[in-house]
């Protein structure tokens, strides 16, 4: 059958149509989809100095209580007398009211004189300690410290289990031939002990255990993101990593579980790790793509020793969350 010359024309017209329509629907859906990931990328990196201020703020938190603990007179006075047994008590509730995992009490040589919240291990010398040094010189100090499982046994054999962990294989995590950890990451303070004439009697020191620690990364998801799932998925997500391994996290896997145990991204271990650089990019994360941002975590020595991370699920659905509490980011 022919076509005429007016149909052939029309049909020419539609088909430019079409395709035009087809073009620019993809270019629009290609702008929309750029600008919908732009700005949840802004909002990560928004999320992520909210995310800084909570670490950092649970840091400050247990500098005051060890430092106003260091000044009392109570305990200046069981130390001058050497009966420091006598304090035990309020020790013990300084440990319950700021949530610490040790306690510990130490002379002016930095020989311990008792962990309070471990009695039976006592008499070694932690003068090797940074935070003890510095204490010891009259200077308040806090910050990030990775300890081995050595020395976390002098403060308690439940505290070195707790941060042991067998490595859970991870798609995309940078090969390695480990299959354990048992090092901790810990927030931690140390402040001088002075008699009435300033001078230097000793130093207290304390802290808490960040592997399997929930707190920060729990209260990081109830501020920035408001608890917000889809899909029964949480939508954003933290994370405190030791070296590239997740000892904190509220990512969950397949299986319902904490991904503690996981490794990061090889890509974002190189980067923010080896390079000391953030990454702010799409990542894969445990089982899914997330848009994050990675900074790197650095001890009193300026040493990088992990990650903090946030995440928005990359699949989230319009118009998507913002950070409740804008007024703490900085």
């Amino acid at each position: 059958m022919k076509v005429s010359k007016r149909n052939r024309i029309a049909l020419s017209f539609l088909a430019v149509a079409l395709s035009t329509g087809i073009i620019i629907g993809f270019i629009v859906n290609s702008v929309i989809t750029h600008r919908v990931i732009y700005e949840t990328q802004e909002r990560v990196k928004e999320a992520l100095n909210g995310a800084r201020w909570i670490y950092t703020a649970r840091m400050n938190e247990i500098d005051r209580g060890i430092y106003f603990t260091s000044v009392r007179y109570i305990l200046r006075g069981a130390f001058e007398k050497e009966k420091v047994l006598l304090i035990k008590d309020d020790m013990e509730r300084l440990i319950a009211d700021y949530g610490l995992d040790f306690l510990t009490l130490v002379d002016k040589n930095g020989i311990v004189l008792l962990r309070f919240h471990n009695p039976g291990s006592s008499g070694d010398s932690l003068i090797k300690d940074p935070f003890i040094r510095e204490a010891l010189k009259n200077k308040g100090i806090s910050g990030t410290q990775v300890l081995s499982r050595s020395e976390l046994l002098k403060e308690g054999e439940l505290l070195a289990d707790r941060a042991a962990f067998n490595l859970i294989p991870t798609p995309r995590e940078k090969p390695t031939e480990e299959l354990t950890e048992s090092s901790g990451m810990v927030l931690k303070s140390a402040h001088p002990i002075l008699d009435a004439n300033g001078k230097v009697l000793g130093a207290l020191m304390g802290g808490v255990l960040l592997n399997r620690n929930y707190e920060i990364v729990d209260r990081i998801k109830s501020i920035l993101f408001k608890d917000t799932k889809y899909n029964g998925k949480e939508i954003g997500t933290a994370t405190v990593f030791l070296g590239d391994l997740r000892i904190s996290t509220n990512v969950i896997d397949r299986e319902g579980n904490r991904a503690a145990g996981t490794r990061a991204m090889k890509e974002v271990e190189e980067q923010v790790l080896e390079k000391g650089l953030p990454w702010m990019h799409r990542a894969f994360v445990v089982d899914d793509w997330y848009i994050t941002a990675y900074e790197p975590i650095r001890d009193i020595q300026d040493k990088i020793v992990g990650m903090l991370y946030v995440g928005i699920l990359e699949n989230e659905p319009l118009p998507g969350l913002k950070p409740r509490v804008s007024g703490l980011l900085t």
